[in-house]
């Protein structure tokens, strides 16, 4: 066999012509490749936003209007103050359609001025829920029946999207046929290996809200070691205590928190006590041996509340340990939000029931030696933590009229330019509890002095301030005024007060007489990230 194949340099150069032709022919097409994009679409830069919201509760301890002649301390006017019978100012006792945060008058609130939801924006069907420095606004589940709704999600049930084992769960359920609202919460879940301990104590504000209230679900028979504590008028306290096994969930259903949904707006404070900090597990630690081992019980590890949905659960605390000294307490607000600055309803806004017709904060013309005053301001930093100042201006004094009785003690004076604010004496102190009275032996004091003295250490000069809204004077506040460091920012979402308190010295006599001093209060605030807290430059 002949396995040469020939081929003549004729026949070689012509099959490499015809290789020369096809590829130069492939060159005159489209030429192939690799390629790739990325893109990001919509970029946005929002400003941050940095708002001071300032409420405030006055009392003065003078004459009474329209009590022919009766002194003692009543209220002044406050802010927020919800409108009382068809007027356009309410009774001078700082609240929020109807649930009280003032410390002035009688009763004691469950809810105090720093803890006024002013900052936020909750819609209408929804309610303010605060945790740990984080806010939420939530919608109630809702359905029929309470009682009937909870037998479908609490111990018989395997409604799983309600229960989850080792959860704590809390939500508000209203009832669709009268408006009625409630308060659930449902422990752990069915048919897990371990059971659990939980307490909850839960406060109501105001004591009203509460008449109607009860506990309308005990979990589990009367024979059970749970119990049940209704709330009542004298300390607006309702508790839950339960201690279940592993085939089981616990928990309960108060209300309607609402007072019968027509009178609307509650607000409540929760605080859960899980696993070794629940009351039946402290006292029944030594009552059942091995109960509380490892094969029994287990710690709620999660609390958590639901938002319009029962799949919808918010995380509030996770990791729970079993001491359960980690949780803290939730707040829930059935309305919030106030204005502030420009948007205020001025003058309308310092107006009250004893004052119908005042035009500013402070607003007294009959002060006598004796008289007292105090200004709760509750400060709400929105969005973002910032440094605080209170300033100051506008500084002016009168002499008034000179009378017989004041010329004679005046002396050898020989003008009468004013002398009040050298006879008030002023307190400026973080109002820790906002009760509207300084604790000299807890609470801190910012300045003590008298009010000119207060001017002075602002650098406020008498009558060369300007218009009303420059503050010639800053006095810089601190979040903790006790550790003895730098000046600390003021966290956002979390209200604080300052005191402000004046008397006239009842020994001062005749001397003030119709003298008249004039003075601009305020506070002003900057944000904490790039700032050294040295204040403004001008």
């Amino acid at each position: 066999m002949d396995d040469n194949i020939g081929l003549s340099r004729r026949q070689i150069l012509a099959g490499l012509g015809a290789v020369g032709v096809a590829s130069a022919g492939a060159g005159l097409g489209t030429t192939a490749y690799f390629s790739d994009q990325e893109s990001f679409a919509n970029n946005t830069l929002t400003a941050g936003e940095l708002d001071l919201k300032v409420d405030w509760q006055q009392t003065y301890n003078g004459p009474i209007p329209g009590t022919d002649g009766g002194v003692g301390e009543h209220p002044v006017n406050a802010y927020p103050d919800t409108a009382v019978d068809g007027e356009s100012y309410g009774d001078g006792l700082q609240d929020l359609n109807g649930i009280r945060y003032s410390g002035a008058g009688e009763t004691e609130p469950v809810f105090n001025a720093a803890e006024v939801p002013a900052c936020c924006d909750c819609e209408d069907d929804e309610y303010y829920v605060t945790y740990g420095g984080e806010s939420y606004c939530i919608e109630a589940l809702s359905g029929g029946d309470p009682e009937d709704a909870y037998q479908q999600i609490g111990v018989r049930s395997e409604e799983t999207d309600f229960q989850d084992e080792s959860r704590s769960t809390v939500f508000l359920w209203k009832d669709e046929d009268d408006g009625d609202v409630y308060l659930f919460i449902v422990n752990d879940r069915i048919d897990t290996e371990t059971g659990g301990t939980a307490t909850y104590r839960i406060e109501g504000s105001p004591e009203a809200r509460w008449v109607s209230s009860d506990w309308v679900v005990q979990d589990d028979d009367p024979s059970s070691d749970d119990y049940y504590d209704d709330p009542d008028s004298s300390d607006q306290v309702a508790v839950g205590n339960w201690i279940w096994n592993g085939e089981n969930t616990d928990g309960g259903v108060i209300g309607p928190v609402n007072n019968n949904g027509t009178q609307g707006d509650f607000a409540l404070r929760l605080t859960p006590e899980l696993n070794q900090m629940a009351e039946l597990h402290e006292n029944n630690a030594g009552s059942y041996p091995g109960w509380f081992d490892d094969n029994n019980w287990a710690p709620l590890t999660r609390l958590t509340v639901l938002d319009g949905d029962a799949s919808n659960a918010i995380t509030l605390e996770d990791g729970i340990d079993a001491s359960g000294e980690s949780v803290g307490q939730i707040t829930i607000h059935s309305s919030c939000g106030i204005d502030s600055g420009a948007e205020l309803d001025t003058p309308a806004v310092f107006r009250s029931q004893n004052y119908p017709d005042q035009e500013h904060l402070v607003e007294l013309d009959d002060v006598k030696p004796g008289d007292t005053g105090e200004i709760t301001f509750s400060l709400h930093l929105c969005d973002n933590p910032g440094y605080v100042w209170f300033t100051a201006g506008n500084f002016s004094q009168d002499g008034g009229r000179l009378t017989e009785p004041e010329e004679a003690a005046m002396g050898d004076s020989e003008s009468d330019d004013g002398e009040l604010a050298e006879y008030i004496d002023v307190t400026l102190w973080y109002d820790d509890d906002c009760d509207n009275v300084y604790d000299e032996d807890i609470e801190t004091p910012i300045f003590e002095g008298t009010l000119a003295d207060l001017m002075d250490e602002l650098g406020v000069v008498e009558g060369a301030d300007g218009e009303s809204d420059d503050f010639a004077g800053m006095l810089q506040l601190d979040a903790d005024p006790d550790d003895g460091g730098d000046v600390e920012c003021f966290p956002a979402q979390e209200g604080f007060c300052v005191g402000f308190e004046w008397e006239v010295p009842i020994e001062v006599g005749n001397v003030i007489q119709g003298d008249s001093v004039g003075f601009d209060l305020g506070f002003y605030t900057e944000q904490c990230r790039h700032n050294d807290g040295s204040g403004p430059d001008n």
